[in-house]
């Protein structure tokens, strides 16, 4: 018998009993939604972690001052910790897989406009070259960032970023403002963005913070104190940027054996967002199977609901299998259509379920805030592991029906 006349006898037969066929394709309409639905969630978790380390630069080297020690007694406040002027000069001269260094300088106060007072804001003291290692742009036709003679004079000029901005000087343009920061004035010259509102690491995002140049901050307000310790510390942070990120790991293994060898203290902290990306990956790939195997059982529970219907649907069926056999249907023909039935009704699920899962991550995007990203993969996959179920557990109600005797079966009744 032609394939085609055995789908239309298949689909003839599920409709002919709607409910019945619903309830049985039940389990996989929820199997499959579960598992596009999971594996959207695990996707968009993904991607979103992938891409805020890749904001971050997988080119780059970030080492963090730590001021966590403490001193030997009460009053040995004195010196500094973390990094310092003479390991950026040893590391802009010593190492050769270095393309620029980012030394970043924090201090914490209130700031205060014309309109408005901001009692904790955060101003950083940057290089010219900030907004290029950041990839950051700046607004308006009239702004621009602080010079290298900015630093050289330690001009009392600032640049603001976007929120800071609007924070500051409300719908006003804050170019040439002057503002308060800490107990010294300065002028804005210059409002500064980021699209994605990078993090500057354990310090804001970028639209939030004021940039002064390193030199005005060290005039007017001297080196920062380490919060727990008291003593002065130059540089909060520092970006590392390489020429060739596959030397990276040798040159962070470089970079840590001289500061272990040149600090008397573990006063700082290095991350390679080009690590945290790969160990990221490999998380996020066993929580994929994880997620995709826990959601599989309800593909599982599906089949099994199918396979019990398939072998109810026999006996209810007993005598049109009996009459097809009278009439001359082969075995092969009664194995088939009942297989096709089968696999009919879990890839109709399958679909339904496809649409279910796309839903369901509309859903959890919409209303949690989490990212998620329905790939064409997962869906296929779906389709093909429901369709796979219909088979294997409709092997053995269409074995069965295919191995009755037509004789019993007319005498079912």
């Amino acid at each position: 018998m032609r394939f085609s006349r055995t789908l239309q006898l298949s689909i003839a037969s599920l409709t002919m009993h709607p409910f019945r066929s619903f309830l049985a394709g039940l389990g996989v309409v929820f199997g499959v939604g579960a598992v596009v639905g999971m594996l959207a969630i695990g996707e968009g978790a993904r991607l979103e972690s992938i891409r805020q380390i890749q904001e971050m630069g997988i080119d780059k080297i970030i080492v963090r001052s730590s001021g966590d020690s403490y001193p030997s007694s009460a009053d040995d406040v004195s010196g500094t910790v973390g990094i310092k002027t003479q390991d950026i000069l040893h590391i802009e001269q010593k190492f050769e897989n270095v393309k620029s260094i980012l030394p970043i300088t924090h201090w914490e106060g209130p700031a205060t406009s014309q309109w408005v007072p901001v009692p904790a804001a955060h101003v950083i003291g940057v290089p010219a070259e900030f907004p290029v290692t950041t990839k950051s742009q700046l607004i308006g036709n009239d702004s621009r960032f602080i010079t290298e003679s900015d630093n050289a004079d330690a001009s009392a000029v600032c640049v603001v970023g976007s929120r800071a901005a609007a924070e500051l000087f409300q719908y006003r343009t804050p170019i040439g403002e002057r503002i308060l920061l800490l107990d010294a004035y300065f002028t804005v010259v210059g409002v500064l963005d980021h699209d994605a509102d990078r993090e500057v690491e354990g310090i804001g995002s970028i639209n939030d913070l004021i940039y002064v140049p390193q030199e005005s901050g060290m005039h007017f307000w001297g080196a920062p104190l380490a919060p727990r310790n008291r003593k002065a510390m130059q540089y909060q942070l520092m970006y590392i940027v390489v020429n060739d990120v596959t030397q990276i790991h040798n040159t962070a293994r470089r970079l840590e054996a001289y500061l272990r060898k040149s600090h008397e203290q573990m006063d700082y902290e290095i991350v390679l967002p080009f690590e945290l990306m790969e160990q990221q990956e490999a998380t996020q790939r066993i929580f994929t199977i994880v997620m995709a195997s826990i959601a599989s059982i309800s593909l599982l529970v599906g089949g099994i609901g199918i396979m019990n219907i398939m072998l109810a649907n026999i006996y209810e069926r007993m005598k049109e299998i009996g009459t097809r056999r009278a009439l001359g249907a082969t075995r092969q023909d009664i194995l088939t259509q009942f297989l096709v039935e089968s696999v009919t009704l879990t890839t109709l699920g399958g679909v339904l379920g496809a649409m279910l899962g796309a839903i369901l991550a509309f859903l959890v995007a919409q209303y949690a805030g989490m990212p998620t990203s329905v790939t064409f993969i997962s869906v296929v996959i779906s389709l093909g592991v429901s369709a796979i179920t219909g088979i294997i557990f409709g092997s053995f109600p269409a074995w069965k029906a295919a191995n009755l005797s037509p004789m019993e079966a007319l005498r079912h009744e």
